[in-house]
């Protein structure tokens, strides 16, 4: 929708962020993960305390391909009918220029410009804690949104003694 997200903006929440472009023609990389983020956030809405304990973010790296227009279609494709809801608790952004190299850097993020608008990229999923602080780092696409949920619920089972 055009509004401005800061990180910060989600401290007292775990936020899960990945790494995708809209345009990405390989469905293991981009498809897969956001498949994965939308079986996540069904997961997250049938645990309401969860649910609210939480945010997804998918962040493209494609600052101009990826529109907040383009972005939204997108993210409705996987959302589905409860896409004004999920909006928000998943966000779909995208960085400035300036900001896109350093942001993929710190995600490890590895980032090459083709010379036919593609871009050869690496994946990477990070949950960070309610503190802020990088809980657990998810390199490639190996992860199962099962595997997320587990460590979201442990995270708050730490803290609390239950999920």
């Amino acid at each position: 929708d055009g509004r401005s997200i800061r990180l910060s903006q989600f401290r007292g929440k775990s936020l899960l962020i990945t790494f995708i472009y809209t345009r990405c023609p390989l469905p293991d990389f981009c498809p897969r993960v956001t498949r994965n983020f939308a079986v996540l956030e069904r997961s997250l809405v049938a645990n309401p305390a969860l649910y609210a304990k939480t945010h997804l973010l998918c962040a493209s790296f494609d600052p101009e391909g990826d529109t907040p227009a383009r972005l939204k279609a997108y993210g409705e494709q996987y959302m589905g009918s409860e896409a004004p809801k999920a909006f928000a608790h998943w966000d779909f952004a995208v960085p400035g220029k300036s900001e896109l190299h350093p942001l993929a850097q710190w995600f490890d993020v590895g980032l090459t410009n083709e010379a036919n608008d593609t871009i050869t990229h690496t994946l990477s999923t990070t949950l960070i804690g309610p503190d802020g602080k990088v809980v657990r780092f998810y390199p490639g696409n190996e992860w199962t949104p099962e595997e997320l949920l587990a460590d979201v619920e442990k995270l708050y089972a730490g803290a609390s003694g239950r999920a």
